[in-house]
């Protein structure tokens, strides 16, 4: 199993400023958002300087000279005198075999840079081989409660990948995704995970220890190694699958619903990813409509050669600290998702056609409402919410307001907080 006992001077800074360090924000201080972090990272392009320079004199000196919208040199020079905690923390990784990159390192993932640009996560924490990261395959989804059909058909094709050299990716969670990659670690082939949560427990869990001491499989996540999974770090953690992967294989979605779903239709709107479902024997409800929307059959059993499938992403300016890449149609970013406005249907061949009144044009509302959802489950501020989402105040304001008028969403005051509405059983 590959360790690594050092950090680059860059990583060692981006963890100061964005992780929690086994201290939930180390002594009351919260680690800079994603936003907040794109917010900086573009103030030292400007300044010809790295991550790492923080940690030297000269940097710290230009800090000085930091005032932009969102972060000020008082937000983040105490973040930066964590030493001690960083210190403990990663010791504690290292015993358990985890490493962690910036987007600065050399093996932090091109193709995820390419894919996502600024919003691709600045911190990735792994176990196992770090080339699994830059070498693309096949990324499988499906729902958790799958029928035994598609479970035994994600197997198949977890089997056949392994036999052409062509890795497996998933988010490891029960059913389709852990069938799939059984099927090819069983058969000597290639996995890797990208998990929802912290990877502190599963890195030492037992049900994974051959193929990580093997390196043919590699667990990646870009959340802190002690968080905890919620809904809204599975459809976060969506994209790195679309995005490690040359093309994707959704065995059984729901309709309009569900992280798979959403996972799906972003891939779609993005773009980037050519996207497959499978249309044979009992086909789950989303699946056809995923077909209506762009994705492609996948070829009928038995298989021969699947290479042929695959495209690489897109060629896009992967830069660390680049400016947000131009989108090819109108796009927002949400938590780093791409979501494209009023973006019609598209056939395999690229090929457009006209929405009917069955199938509507999508918009950023209605794929991005259910991780907004998922996120105030809890009371939350609309500040909370547009920094977690990375958008505008502005435009989070809009959708919590179609929320409120919907029905969905409760607005709560002194002090205004949004809750997700859950109608009783017996109505109000």
């Amino acid at each position: 199993m590959e360790l690594e006992s050092t950090l680059t001077p860059d990583t060692q800074a981006v963890l100061l400023l964005c992780g929690e360090l086994g201290q939930r924000g180390g002594n009351g201080l919260k680690p800079l958002g994603p936003r907040q972090y794109n917010n900086l990272a573009t103030w030292l392009k400007t300044e010809g300087l790295r991550p790492g320079d923080l940690l030297t004199l000269e940097g710290r000196t230009k800090l000085g000279g930091l005032q932009t919208a969102e972060v000020n040199p008082d937000r983040v020079a105490p973040l930066l005198e964590r030493g001690t905690a960083l210190a403990l923390v990663v010791e504690r990784w290292e015993r358990s075999g985890l490493w962690v990159i910036s987007r600065s390192d050399s093996s932090y993932p091109e193709r995820l840079k390419r894919y996502l640009g600024q919003a691709a996560p600045p911190l990735l924490y792994g176990v196992g081989s770090k080339s699994m990261l830059n070498r693309g395959g096949l990324a499988v989804v499906g729902s958790r409660d799958r029928t035994d059909e598609d479970g035994e058909f994600a197997r198949r094709v977890g089997e056949h990948c392994a036999s052409e050299g062509i890795a497996i990716i998933s988010g490891a969670a029960k059913g389709v995704d852990r069938d799939a990659m059984a099927g090819a670690l069983d058969a000597g082939g290639w996995a890797l995970g990208v998990l929802a949560e912290g990877l502190a427990k599963t890195a030492t869990s037992g049900q994974y220890r051959a193929g990580l001491v093997s390196d043919h499989l590699t667990l990646v996540s870009p959340f802190d190694p002690d968080s905890r999974w919620f809904p809204y770090t599975a459809m976060e953690r969506n994209k790195l699958l679309y995005g490690l992967s040359d093309a994707a294989l959704v065995v059984a979605s729901s309709a309009d619903s569900g992280g798979t779903w959403a996972g799906a239709t972003e891939a779609l709107q993005h773009g980037k990813v050519k996207v497959f479902v499978k249309s044979e024997g009992v086909v789950a409800p989303g699946n056809p409509k995923l077909m209506r929307m762009g994705a492609v059959p996948f070829p009928m059993e038995p298989w021969e050669n699947l290479q042929p499938l695959f495209s690489g992403p897109e060629e896009k300016n992967g830069e660390l600290f680049s400016a947000t890449a131009q989108q090819s149609s109108p796009a927002v970013e949400v938590t780093g998702v791409h979501v494209a406005v009023a973006f019609p249907n598209v056939l395999s061949g690229g090929e457009r056609i006209a929405p009917t009144e069955a199938e509507p044009a999508c918009n950023a509302y209605s794929l991005v409402i259910e991780t907004l959802l998922a996120l105030i489950k809890e009371p939350q501020s609309n500040e909370w919410l547009a920094d977690k989402m990375c958008v505008r105040a502005a435009q989070m304001n809009d959708w919590l307001d179609r929320g409120v008028r919907e029905g969905r969403i409760l607005k709560l005051k002194r002090p205004v907080r949004y809750v997700a509405h859950t109608p009783s059983l017996f109505g109000e």
